[in-house]
């Protein structure tokens, strides 16, 4: 090919590439939908990589794991944070040993692990669905909310764990065979290694394989090595501190890290907010502040405020649904009926519960909880509303696009202090109107 040729075959090609990303985009039933999608998509992806090394300092509980992610970098023992599996902290190190030991190789993680949770929900929420239109809705909700996009740019792991929960929902959904149900396994084991509490996600993968009948019902017994993948993680990262790595060992460390974590005293930190107070983004954590001058950079990790009202809604009503259906109460069964077939209803059965198991830690009140720990559970929530939206798009075109709209109005007036880009004091106070909000 001559360099004169050469650029009307880049021309050739970014036509090519354009019509797959449009034959491939989102149907909605009115088309601008999809646009506003689309928008909110590339918006949130944008805003999650801009200036991700920004501020130079630690943001919320940074500092605890960049200082243990040292540790097994120089190979000593682990004194930066006490009381979870290594897998996140092994993950912080490799951004570390990527980008140098600054707040980029400390966020890149994070960072990363939060643009695959976009893409997760999209194939998590049209696989079991059955429905493009929801992963389209389910990727630009997630996109979008700033609780999500604020931890995908903290060096913290509760974001890395709800993209491996992701993982594991999605690798069950789309399970085959034993190989497929394996796969599902190592992930949950995985989960669980960034936090114990992703073990928990085994529950509604289990159910997904059984309900969808897509693999054999027996294969669920490819779960026994969900112990031996945790095992296997702290094997090395104590090996990498110098630490005997022997199962009894694991053994020895998983109880007494276990006890230092169930011994922590409850009501005494100001940041702690119980389970129910979640549900109206009562106390987000702010993850970082800096001033300069009449300027500041903020990040709340306050959620989406139309976002959090619809899935709540979303939440409430199929517990409701549910009830009236038992009960045969008739107008609820005629009503249900005509908006959600059989496979809909497994779908959302599948997610509701899948909520529910990462909420029960916490509604037990046995550990602290914070905001924080709602992530993951709302990182399931998110393509549970979207499938139920896309069935409502069906019905109503231009209702979904006046709450389209308005999620990407508010993410447009909301962006500053979700992804710390410059702005005055006062119109922080604007945004986030309720002092723990700040």
């Amino acid at each position: 090919m001559t360099l004169d040729a050469v650029p009307g075959r880049v021309s050739s090609l970014a036509r090519s590439a354009w019509k797959a990303v449009i034959a491939g985009g989102p149907r909605m039933s009115h088309p601008v939908t999809g646009y506003l999608l689309v928008l909110m998509i590339i918006g949130g992806v944008v805003l999650r990589i801009q200036n991700v090394g920004y501020p130079f300092h630690y943001g919320f509980d940074e500092q605890q794991f960049v200082s243990a992610a040292r540790q097994f970098l120089i190979c000593l023992p682990d004194t930066g944070e006490c009381c979870h599996p290594p897998l996140s902290k092994l993950l912080v190190a490799v951004g570390i040993l990527l980008f140098g030991d600054n707040p980029m190789g400390w966020r890149y993680a994070a960072l990363c692990l939060g643009i695959q949770s976009i893409v997760l929900v999209f194939y998590v929420a049209s696989s079991l669905f059955k429905d493009s239109r929801a992963g389209w809705l389910a990727a630009a909700f997630m996109a979008a909310d700033g609780f999500c996009l604020a931890f995908s740019r903290d060096a913290f792991p509760e974001g890395m764990m709800c993209c491996l929960v992701l993982w594991s929902m999605l690798a069950a959904i789309t399970a085959r065979g034993w190989a497929g149900a394996l796969t599902c396994a190592v992930l949950v084991g995985l989960a669980g290694s960034i936090k114990w509490s992703g073990f928990v996600v085994g529950l509604p993968a289990c159910l997904a394989i059984l309900m969808l009948r897509r693999a054999p019902w027996y294969s669920v017994a490819s779960f026994a090595v969900v112990p031996l993948v945790h095992l296997g993680i702290w094997m090395i990262g104590l090996a990498l501190i110098g630490h005997p790595n022997d199962p009894l060992s694991v053994w020895e460390e998983i109880n007494r890290r276990k006890s230092l974590h169930l011994a922590f005293p409850h009501h005494t930190n100001p940041a702690e907010s119980a389970w129910y107070t979640w549900f109206i983004a009562y106390h987000p954590i702010v993850l970082k502040s800096a001033h300069s001058g009449a300027t500041a950079r903020f990040a709340s990790s306050v959620a989406h405020p139309l976002l959090l009202v619809a899935t709540d809604a979303v939440l409430l009503l199929l517990p409701v649904a549910g009830a009236a259906w038992l009960l045969r109460v008739r107008h609820w069964r005629e009503r249900w009926s005509t908006l959600f077939d059989r496979h809909t209803n497994k779908a959302l059965i599948i997610l509701w519960v899948a909520w529910l198991s990462m909420m029960l830690l916490w509604i037990s009140g046995r550990i602290v909880s914070y905001w924080y720990h709602y992530l993951t559970p709302w990182g399931l929530a998110i393509p549970l509303t979207a499938g139920v939206f896309a069935r409502l798009d069906r019905r109503s075109p231009k209702g979904m696009l006046v709450f389209v709209a308005m999620m990407l109005a508010i993410f447009v007036y909301y962006a500053p202090v979700w992804a710390e880009l410059p702005i005055s004091t006062s119109s922080i106070h604007r945004r986030l109107i309720f002092p723990l909000w700040r």
